[in-house]
């Protein structure tokens, strides 16, 4: 038999825990009220930072796995050219061409962990620019690549006004998140992995960027333009992947987050695109107008 006098102790330890748990309570409804918040806004703001540290972990996780596929194959082309082995040409020519691919790959990898850090910023990105408008566009275009992917039919409009319309911006800034869009475009508009592997897509996807001022037909794009003075340009980047649903119009733009697992990614690119777009003093929205892929419409003050 456990001693009367344990007994008591143990007794007198449950009321003080439990003393201690009250006034905790106490102390969290207090702290609600004062933030003006009932239990459930509570709750709710609790299940945000859970999901919150689980994107973290998730890109953290995701990222790491990005890092060391380049860095192993890297570590393999390197024990090839130390090993003393007599390389063919073409062997040569796969060695040089493996190691620049993917040095390229761990570099871009770096910048967009840059660019993420920057992203959260609020100051304005410097505009000492005088450029074409359609500059943009095009350089846009040539530095995704979107034009080689073999698994689209890419198509660029341009409407007349735009052909000799000067903007004054960052033109470096305002072409890289116009690439993100474009990247984003390209990765789910792709078959492979988005049905776990299911049969191929018989007809190509289609990318189509237009570029206009800002008397665009959707919702979405005077939203883009709302409350600005001046004209906008419009440059609108719509496909025929996926698709978003409209519910998660906003939430696709937070960190990390990927709304399908089955693509690779980091879920940053978007944020890092609208963000460099608003710092630029444009906006960047998606057309949930628009039902057979996903348009995204990106705003610039000319």
């Amino acid at each position: 038999m456990i001693p009367e006098e344990e007994l008591a102790n143990d007794y007198r330890r449950l009321q003080e825990e439990h003393r201690q748990l009250q006034e905790d309570y106490e102390q969290l409804n207090q702290m609600f009220e004062n933030m003006g918040l009932g239990y459930e806004e509570a709750l709710n703001l609790y299940d945000q930072a859970v999901e919150s540290s689980r994107m973290k972990t998730d890109f953290i996780q995701q990222i790491s796995h990005e890092i060391r596929t380049p860095l192993n194959i890297l570590s393999g082309f390197a024990q090839i050219l130390t090993s003393g082995m007599e390389l063919d040409d073409a062997m040569k020519q796969e060695v040089t061409q493996g190691i620049a691919d993917n040095t390229q790959r761990i570099t871009g990898l770096v910048n967009k962990m840059l660019e993420l850090a920057d992203a959260s910023s609020d100051s304005a990105i410097e505009c000492a620019d005088d450029a074409p408008a359609v500059m943009i566009a095009a350089q846009a275009v040539d530095e995704s690549c979107i034009t080689m992917a073999s698994h689209i039919t890419f198509d660029m409009q341009i409407a007349p006004e735009v052909e000799m319309t000067m903007i004054h911006t960052n033109l470096q800034q305002a072409t890289r998140a116009l690439v993100l869009l474009l990247d984003n475009a390209m990765k789910f508009t792709h078959p492979a992995e988005a049905q776990g592997g299911a049969a191929a897509i018989k007809e190509k996807a289609k990318v189509v960027l237009s570029v206009a001022m800002s008397s665009q037909p959707t919702e979405q794009a005077e939203q883009a333009v709302a409350g600005r003075t001046g004209q906008q340009l419009c440059m609108t980047v719509e496909d025929t992947g996926i698709g978003i649903p409209e519910e998660e119009a906003e939430h696709i733009f937070d960190e990390f987050v990927q709304l399908d697992e089955y693509y690779d990614g980091t879920g940053i690119g978007l944020t890092v695109a609208r963000s460099i777009a608003r710092r630029l003093g444009g906006d960047i929205v998606l057309d949930t107008s628009y039902k057979e892929g996903a348009r995204f419409v990106y705003s610039l003050p000319l």
